[in-house]
């Protein structure tokens, strides 16, 4: 009978135990949304404990194809980091909140927002979250394709360079077969990207400067476009940098 009492206290004592455990955490539900505030599907979020403890450092959740998520099993009234992963591409996307109190659920007050991903392959910038689709695809020759235009482009050397020696590095540059010519403004004005990256156009585009020749010039004054302010600007041929241009060959 006193064994029977014994094992009787242990059985209640180890339930309640288990239940005081499992009952240790909380939830947390939110949405992911892109630059324009479209939901994004199929996308991983992390949440990271600031001060860890043993059992509850980490969660996962895949976003819905409304963008939601939710996450159980987090520590109650702790602090944890929500970021977006993917194998396709990086973001500097993150928020911290505290997690509910036991058997709560905290809601994000504001969707989680990614205004820019960079692919892992090339650094480009992703158009696309779900896929990890990219507008500029980059060759090995250096070669830029747009998605969008079908131009192809090739980034001259970065440094100053003069209206004329801006022709006649494009006149005389062969990279994959050549058949380059300087870009007219309007496609220049097809890169510009505001906001994104240093210079307002992706990251593909490897220059330090910001203004970039364009073929609508005249003998007493050369053209460009300034990707620092989005405007076109005139110069008495002084330097800066160049690009050449092409269609794409069929």
């Amino acid at each position: 009978m006193r064994n029977r009492i014994v094992l009787f206290l242990l059985v209640f004592v180890g339930f309640n135990l288990c239940a005081c455990i499992g009952g240790k955490q909380s939830a947390v539900e939110g949405k992911l949304v892109d630059g324009n505030g479209k939901p994004v599907s199929g996308v991983k979020i992390t949440a990271s404990q600031v001060q860890p403890i043993k059992g509850y450092e980490q969660f996962e959740a895949v976003t819905k194809s409304d963008g939601t998520f939710r996450m159980t099993g987090l520590f109650p009234s702790s602090r944890y980091v929500l970021k977006p992963w993917s194998d396709k591409w990086t973001c500097e996307t993150a928020v911290q909140l505290d997690s509910a109190p036991q058997g709560e659920t905290a809601v994000l007050a504001e969707p989680m927002k990614i205004a820019e991903a960079y692919s892992r392959k090339g650094g480009s910038l992703v158009v696309d979250l779900t896929t990890g689709a990219v507008r500029f695809d980059v060759s090995s020759e250096g070669v830029i394709t747009d998605s969008i235009t079908g131009l192809e482009w090739v980034v001259g050397p970065d440094r100053d360079t003069d209206y004329a020696q801006a022709e006649q590095w494009v006149t005389g540059c062969n990279v994959a077969g050549g058949g380059w010519r300087m870009p007219t403004m309007q496609e220049l004005k097809s890169l510009y990207l505001q906001g994104i990256g240093k210079s307002n156009m992706d990251p593909v585009f490897k220059i330090t400067g910001s203004f970039v020749w364009a073929s609508d010039s005249s003998r007493a004054y050369a053209w460009g476009f300034d990707f620092f302010d989005g405007c076109e600007s005139w110069n008495l041929l002084t330097s800066h940098r160049v690009f050449g241009v092409r269609s794409r060959p069929h």
